[in-house]
């Protein structure tokens, strides 16, 4: 709201849409706004069982990336990225898109052919990417500790400049303002409590009030997502995990890029105001609840410090978490179901951010035209039946 001048109002849902979407974070939103720019179906419902952008959409730690493992995906990224680009000035919002880069450290020789392999991918497809020794990486950001003092040292890098960050609740807060330009229905605090199914094909959803008729339903509830699917008795092989996170006190500024350490398993940025917002490794346990461990605040001071010494005495502000539901091969569940009008859009795991204007993108298409988009051809959620897995990661999971 600016003034007395609101971005959105919440509205009581219609009786009848031409596309019901579950979940009110980015990928429901973004789905929801392309519908109505690309292809003119504005007769849409998002429904948010809390409110907008309650989930990961705004319990993540801003940063967007290109650098995934997997070629398969990557040029939805690389398609994310472009779209960032042009957001602020398209929504009329300031999403406050820093692409300051990415600086990758190693420390460990597995680590540096795992980089190195990435970076032969990103070549082929066009993806700026650098590989570092550890005095370019230090002539990069004067502050890295990459003597032998660490308990395990830096010995290679890569620096990737596509990356940056853009601040969470500002996307949140735009595309809100863009569906609301376009005629779409955000209904917060409206929880769905079943999906309509008859013939095999969606009639609509269920609600507090009765049921809503609609012949395209979207499940883009992230962290519930697999709880919705089993409402049409669809079972998405997804389990929620938590990623914790934290913010710093504000210091003089000196880190220019965001930092990820592949062994340590941390990552931050310094944010324009000073404090430093990083992130860790998911908890091995499924969870819906938000809460954070001692465990969680002690592995990212240790990591974060051993990359950072002169931090050591910093002073967390606050902590808070987010639920990322994670598919067995680490990739997103894209497409239609067996259920004829039933699509998904989830399993985006700790990567949901960063790709919510593509993925929205993308899935109106395939709403809109019923043709499945070249950039998702593998990953449906078919591929798990099928035994063509998209590797994108190797994290153990529960």
């Amino acid at each position: 709201m600016i003034g007395n001048k609101r971005w959105w109002w919440s509205k009581e849902p219609k009786r009848s849409y031409d596309v019901v979407i579950v979940g009110g974070g980015l990928h429901g939103m973004a789905c929801a706004y392309y519908l109505a720019r690309d292809h003119g179906i504005r007769n849409v419902a998002v429904l948010e069982r809390k409110r907008i952008g309650f989930g990961g959409s705004s319990r993540n730690t801003e940063i967007y990336r290109i650098n995934q493992r997997a070629p398969e995906i990557l040029p939805l990224y690389i398609l994310a990225v472009e779209l960032w680009k042009n957001l602020s000035a398209e929504l009329d919002v300031n999403i406050m898109m820093w692409q300051k880069g990415l600086i990758a450290v190693a420390h460990n020789d597995m680590t540096v052919d795992s980089m190195r392999m990435r970076h032969e991918t990103f070549k082929l497809m066009g993806i700026e990417n650098e590989q570092l020794t550890p005095e370019e990486l230090k002539k990069m950001v004067p502050r890295l500790d990459i003597s032998d003092k660490a308990d395990l040292p830096v010995i290679g890098g890569y620096y990737h400049p596509p990356a940056g960050s853009i601040r969470h609740d500002a996307a949140v807060w735009a595309f809100a303002k863009g569906c609301e330009r376009q005629g779409i229905d955000l209904c917060e605090g409206v929880e769905v409590t079943g999906i309509g199914v008859d013939k095999g094909k969606i009639t609509g959803v269920k609600i507090g009030f009765g049921v809503i008729s609609a012949p395209v339903v979207l499940n883009a509830a992230g962290g519930w997502s697999a709880t919705i699917a089993k409402m049409a008795a669809l079972d998405l092989p997804i389990v929620t995990l938590s990623m914790q996170a934290m913010v710093t006190e504000p210091v003089a500024p000196f880190l220019d890029q965001a930092v990820a350490s592949e062994t340590y398993f941390c990552f931050g940025n310094q944010t324009i105001k000073g404090d430093f917002v990083i992130g860790s490794h998911l908890d091995p346990w499924q969870t819906f609840n938000f809460y954070n461990t001692y465990h969680f605040a002690s592995d990212l001071a240790y990591g974060w410090t051993q990359l950072f010494p002169d931090l050591t005495n910093i002073r967390v502000m606050r902590t808070w978490n987010g639920l990322c539901d994670m598919t067995p091969d680490s990739s997103p569940i894209m497409g239609e179901t067996e259920i004829e009008g039933f699509f998904v859009d989830a399993g985006w795991g700790y990567f949901g951010f960063k790709s919510s204007p593509a993925s929205g993108k993308i899935m109106a298409d395939y709403i809109a035209n019923r043709k499945r988009p070249d950039k998702i051809r593998h990953l449906g959620i078919e591929r798990f039946y099928g035994g063509q897995l998209v590797q994108e990661t190797t994290y153990p999971r529960p």
